[in-house]
Parts: structure tokens; sequence; C-alpha cells
């Protein structure tokens, strides 16, 4: 059976790791079997950099965040090509391009907390290409 492939940004990883009453850590640990999680290293590399800089007081965070892509079998995409970041940019801004650029092509939703992603031009154009971006909570309560 196929399982909906969901992208994860950075800002739903963080917000996981932060609460474990909020959205995203349900959608991560809850339901996990129902989906197909994927990160790009270009993501990964992001939450490593928010969690040395943001939370460096934390340095538990760090491991948490391993525990937690493994019991979510969350899995890496290659980072998007050149060109495919470069459509992107004419959406979204250069530090978005790429998690856009990568949902866009290996994925079914991208889940997210940060605003720029659901303007609605781009929520428009992502809809045409077969990506649903969702905030966690509205991920949930569309699957109720």
């Amino acid at each position: 059976m196929h399982k909906p492939k969901v992208f994860l940004d950075s800002s739903v990883l963080i917000a996981a790791l932060l609460s474990s009453r909020g959205g995203s850590f349900h959608i991560l640990t809850q339901m996990r079997d129902g989906f197909s999680f994927h990160v790009s290293e270009y993501v990964f590399a992001e939450v490593g950099e928010v969690l040395k800089t943001k939370f460096a007081a934390e340095p538990h965070l760090q491991k948490n965040l391993f525990l937690l892509l493994g019991l979510a079998n969350v899995s890496t995409t290659p980072n998007p090509s050149k060109l495919e970041v470069r459509r992107a940019v004419k959406l979204i801004s250069k530090n978005d391009a790429p998690i856009l650029a990568s949902a866009l092509e290996h994925c079914d939703y991208l889940l997210t907390l940060d605003k720029e992603f659901l303007k609605q031009s781009i929520l428009a154009d992502a809809n045409k290409r077969g990506l649903s971006i969702l905030t966690p909570g509205s991920f949930i309560q569309q699957l109720l």
C-alpha cells in the first residue's frame, strides 16, 4: 500500500523537539505508520544549525532529534538540483527555495510552521503541481 509522502520543514522538527503536546510531535509519533516522512540534507543541516545557535544551552535536543527521526522513520532525500531551486526562487525566498523544491520533487505534502510557505500564490502553485502545503494542525484536522 502506498503511504503518502510528507516532507517536514525544519520548523516542524524544532517544534516537535520543544513540545511533546503539539501537533508536530503528534504527527511524528502517533501518525508515523500511515505516512512516509522525509527531510532533505538541507533541512537536516538547517535544524542542526538552529540547535547549535539558538539552543546551545540544551545539548539534549540534538540527541532527542536523532531519537525522534528514528522513531518516526524519517528518510533523508538528496538536495534538489540547482535548476529546481532556481525555479522555486521565483515563488519563495532564497532560503526556503531548497525546501519547496525538495517537497515538490519528492512528496505529496509539505508540513511547515513558516508563514511564507502559506501565502496564497505559493499554495496555489504547489497544489497545481500535486503538493499540499499545510501546518501540522491543519494536516491533523484534514485527516480527521
